[in-house]
């Protein structure tokens, strides 16, 4: 991901549970109260890049501790509701009916960071098993790209211009369209869909004009 990329950016302002490990003056504020330190074991929603900021940054250390023993961290990071185990078992029992968009719309580049985060090979397997298979239904969809939408811009013997559609093809296009599952996508599922669509309808176009 780039640094000025806006999906990336939008992905990093998803909060996801924390608890601090620490009791923090002045940060109060946080939960509605002003003035007052926020306490050790509070559970907060914040947004990932600062959450996983102050996940690796520690505390001052406790006095109580052995010297060799590192700081706590000021927060820790709690299992958003998007990696719960009702949801990857739903990942798991059906992929192709799952809506990513309703769960995350950043679900991958979050999943990615959090597997990153935790070097979490569980969730890197299922989420792997889960694009491969639903690829492979929007694939389907983006390859749905009727020859008569082509030959109503061009004609072949003359190479000129026509007004002549198919309304078969047009209804073909709405249909995929207004697919329930294409609804369904995720922010980087819709990026594969659109980079797939427009790849068939150059191909098609190229063998209809060759």
């Amino acid at each position: 991901m780039g640094y000025y990329d806006i999906d990336d950016i939008l992905a990093d302002s998803v909060e996801i549970p924390c608890k601090f490990q620490h009791d923090i003056p002045g940060l109060g504020y946080l939960e509605n109260n002003p003035g007052k330190p926020i306490s050790k074991n509070a559970k907060l929603d914040l947004p990932i890049w600062l959450a996983r900021i102050l996940a690796i940054v520690g505390g001052d250390a406790n006095p109580d501790t052995m010297e060799d023993e590192e700081p706590l961290p000021f927060v820790e990071l709690l299992t958003p509701d998007m990696f719960s185990p009702k949801v990857i078992n739903a990942i798991k029992a059906d992929p192709a009916s799952l809506d990513l968009h309703a769960i995350n719309s950043y679900f991958y580049s979050l999943a990615t960071k959090w597997i990153t985060l935790f070097n979490d090979k569980q969730l890197a397997e299922v989420v792997h098993n889960l694009l491969l298979e639903r690829s492979q239904i929007i694939n389907k969809y983006a390859g749905s790209v009727p020859v008569d939408l082509f030959h109503s811009s061009t004609d072949i013997g003359s190479g000129k211009k026509t007004g002549h559609s198919s309304h078969g093809g047009n209804s073909s296009m709405v249909r995929v369209s207004n697919s329930t599952f294409l609804l369904t996508l995720d922010e980087f599922e819709k990026k594969i869909y659109k980079k797939s669509h427009e790849s068939y309808k150059d191909t098609k176009r190229w063998m209809f004009e060759k």
